[in-house]
């Protein structure tokens, strides 16, 4: 689930379902990748995701906040269906970059924080 690139960027890879079930899991890489590099430069990879609920996106939004608190950068990735219209109607599409794979969100974290989305 937790992959460094070379860029040191830390890729977190979703699948299959996040949910109440599930989501302590998302929870324990996020802590891990945001001590893992400083500042931390994460990307959720969601491509694998078949669905996810509002303690996903909890959980999600929980370690945008501690990436941002420790100076860090979160992108998504591979977002589709039920979930990128998810992240739509909550507004986190505005809160957290997505974009269509790892590679265009890893360049997204090279830019700096001030560049237009």
């Amino acid at each position: 689930m937790l992959t460094v690139l070379d860029q040191d960027v830390v890729v977190i890879r979703l699948f299959g379902e996040l949910d109440l079930g599930s989501a302590a899991s998302l929870r324990t890489c996020l802590a891990e990748a945001v001590g893992l590099r400083t500042p931390p430069r994460i990307v959720v990879d969601a491509e694998g995701l078949k669905f996810c609920d509002s303690t996903g996106l909890s959980v999600l939004m929980g370690g945008l906040s501690a990436v941002r608190a420790a100076g860090g950068r979160l992108a998504l990735s591979g977002a589709h269906g039920r979930f990128a219209r998810m992240l739509r109607i909550t507004g986190l599409d505005t809160e957290l970059p997505i974009h269509d794979s790892v590679a265009a969100a890893t360049a997204h974290l090279d830019r700096p924080a001030d560049w237009p989305r």
